[in-house]
């Protein structure tokens, strides 16, 4: 008989578990600016010279008006694809 994943887990409610036991989330500092993807691969770039791979481009969205003439849904879309979180 084999195992099934129902009987492998079981789970806890939090009341349960040591708060030892739970791993707390690094805090968020706002007031410490994080650098971009792009700065950040910009930057490795820089780093790396002539052994940077060739078919790897790093290109910002210069200005809002390369999504003018596209329509309101598909550039909202693009719009929240482009934001960095």
């Amino acid at each position: 008989m084999y195992p099934t994943l129902a009987r492998l887990v079981r789970v806890l409610p939090r009341s349960q578990v040591d708060p030892a036991l739970r791993p707390m989330p690094a805090p968020v500092r706002s007031d410490v600016p994080k650098q971009s993807l792009i700065e950040i691969l910009q930057k490795r770039k820089e780093e790396v010279g002539e052994a940077y791979p060739a078919n790897i481009r790093i290109e910002s969205l210069e200005a809002k008006t390369a999504l003018r003439g596209l329509p309101r849904d598909a550039r909202r879309k693009l719009v929240e694809m482009l934001r960095e979180h």
